[in-house]
């Protein structure tokens, strides 16, 4: 590029408010959590945390139903979307709903309720209803919804950091500490990242397969054997997913099936070249940095792996509970020469109302082509 195209490139910059990517952050605050995406899309979702058990009673002693939580979730920018959302697994309406044993006070017509599989939603969408909902319930310590609650305490400073995060602190769009200062004043929101396009995985002849599985095997039987996986032949019956898959006319992916746990297994990732005998690696497989010390890399070994071979998309998903009310999950595509990152979503504290539901931390702008059948 040459360099007289810069300072135009930096004025289109600024005059379309364009931003830069965002880093993405995780928060826990007393019972909620603060998700802030890499476009600072921000969740802040509060619920009762534990395992899968109800271990916790009313103030009656009638036993918690767990399966509540309450979201609010809001798109960066002066006039960024904002949502507040309360998911119970079970029927409710809006006389069910206290803060404290008070009746909370909401306008009917500013808020939709739905039930569906035995789901029930609570949305309000007006950032002047919003708002007045989190002016009710921020001096509470527990909202009540029939049996289930979501407690109260960690919400104002969960808010706070959204709104810090995205630059509306002191202004008349914050939640909290909302002063004068205008909604023009609030940063614009970056820019989705590019990902690489969709394409159908390259069919590999048989025995091709079979030459580069074996291949990897002996080439990396110091890793496999540090990483303490089975072996096919010690009785172990359901062993997780195991393939090789041609990523492009130079590289192949492998996926080792290495280890069961009682509810999901692991396996090894490799890329190896698919010609001149050039040595397997370990795939690089990029994520977020969260807590200090991360090296930004999941590293060779995903849990409960999946290779879609329409798209040429990795995927992996890790439980951090049987019922999945916890834990991570990943997107990955190659874009000639290493994985990239397209989607991730993540939730540390297990609870809450639908299993698998966690906030994400990164998104992308997935591209789609016309699929090759090389």
């Amino acid at each position: 590029m040459k360099n007289g195209c810069m300072p135009l490139i930096f004025l289109f910059l600024i005059v379309t408010g364009a931003a830069q990517a965002a880093t993405p952050s995780y928060d826990v605050y007393g019972s909620w959590l603060v998700a802030c995406d890499n476009i600072l899309t921000c969740e802040a979702k509060g619920f009762v945390q534990g395992d899968d058990d109800v271990t916790s009673t009313m103030p009656d002693n009638r036993p918690i139903n767990g399966s509540v939580d309450l979201r609010f979730i809001r798109d960066a920018g002066p006039d960024g979307v904002i949502e507040a959302r309360l998911i119970a697994g079970f029927p409710f309406g809006l006389a069910d709903l206290r803060v404290d044993g008070r009746p909370l006070l909401l306008d009917r017509s500013a808020w939709a309720l739905n039930t569906r599989d035995g789901i029930t939603i609570l949305s309000g969408k007006r950032p002047e209803v919003v708002a007045a909902f989190v002016a009710q319930l921020r001096d509470g310590t527990m909202l009540q919804v029939r049996d289930g609650i979501v407690p109260l305490n960690g919400l104002s400073a969960a808010v706070l950091h959204m709104d810090d995060r995205q630059g509306r602190l002191g202004g008349v769009t914050a939640l909290i500490r909302t002063e004068t200062k205008s909604a023009s004043a609030v940063p614009p929101a970056p820019l989705l990242p590019p990902a690489p396009s969709a394409h159908r995985s390259i069919v590999l002849a048989r025995r091709e397969r079979a030459h580069l599985m074996a291949w990897t095997e002996r080439t990396q039987a110091k890793l496999i054997k540090k990483q303490s996986c089975d072996s096919p032949d010690k009785g172990t019956d359901s062993l997780p997913e195991t393939g090789v898959y041609g990523l492009d006319k130079n590289n192949a992916l492998i996926l080792f099936g290495c280890s069961m746990a009682a509810y999901q297994g692991a396996s090894l990732v490799f890329v190896v070249p698919r010609t001149g005998n050039g040595q397997p690696e370990p795939a690089s497989l990029p994520s977020p940095v969260l807590i200090k010390g991360d090296t930004g890399d999941e590293g060779s070994i995903v849990t409960s792996p999946d290779f879609d071979v329409a798209t040429g998309t990795l995927t992996d998903f890790y439980k951090g509970t049987g019922l999945a009310y916890c834990g991570a999950s990943h997107e990955w595509r190659w874009d000639g020469h290493h994985f990239v990152l397209t989607r991730m979503t993540f939730q540390l504290g297990c609870g809450g109302s639908l299993s698998g539901d966690w906030p994400v931390l990164y998104r992308s702008k997935v591209q789609q082509r016309e699929q090759r059948t090389e």
